[in-house]
């Protein structure tokens, strides 16, 4: 079920926008088994939004700020989940080294290469990998990692949000940040690489 922003606890971190999780969600293309690892997760909320698609799979919340994790905790009790683990730690090193099918990077501090690594050595041969970015600097690095490990067919969604917000008698719209998907499919990778 889709969650909207206002059913989630906030607390001090920002928040993937509905709309933004809606369509990451759409690209991880989850299965009912899926185990999902969600790197640097947040306030969690893309986890937590796709664990209700996963009637027998996982997601795995990898997070390093603490204050994150309170926000993911409170909200994992609030939807009643029992398919939701959380991590404190960083990726890739905090990953658990399982085989897993689906992978989201909201956040990588740095890491962006080596967390691409784990994805290709332990994810299964129909595993996709969905990155969020914010910046050009951080799309530019991941596009040029993602060809580097010879990923041929690599997508990149740019979302633009605007929220109507009254101003008197007239409604004004008012733009969120715009926002890089990129979604691969570790099929498609080719295999002279």
């Amino acid at each position: 079920m889709h969650i909207y922003d206002k059913e989630f606890v906030q607390r001090e971190l920002p928040m993937t926008k509905q709309e933004v999780r809606a369509v990451t969600i759409a690209k991880l293309q989850l299965k009912p088994n899926s185990v999902l690892i969600d790197v640097g997760a947040g306030t969690g909320t893309i986890g937590i939004e796709a664990a209700t698609y996963l009637v027998d799979g996982k997601v795995i919340g990898i997070e390093k700020e603490e204050k994150g994790l309170d926000t993911i905790r409170e909200n994992v009790k609030k939807f009643n989940l029992n398919n939701y683990e959380l991590i404190h730690g960083r990726a890739p090193e905090d990953i658990p080294n399982i085989s897993y099918d689906r992978m989201f990077i909201g956040g990588s501090t740095g890491s962006m290469r080596n967390i691409i690594e784990h994805f290709i050595k332990y994810s299964t041969s129909d595993a996709r990998l969905v990155i969020n970015t914010i910046t050009l600097e951080s799309l530019n690095e991941t596009m040029t990692l993602l060809k580097e490990f010879g990923f041929k067919d690599v997508e990149v969604v740019n979302m633009m949000i605007s929220r109507g917000k009254k101003v008197g008698p007239y409604t004004m719209m008012y733009g969120e940040n715009p926002i890089y998907i990129i979604t691969v499919e570790k099929k498609e990778k080719r295999d002279d690489k």
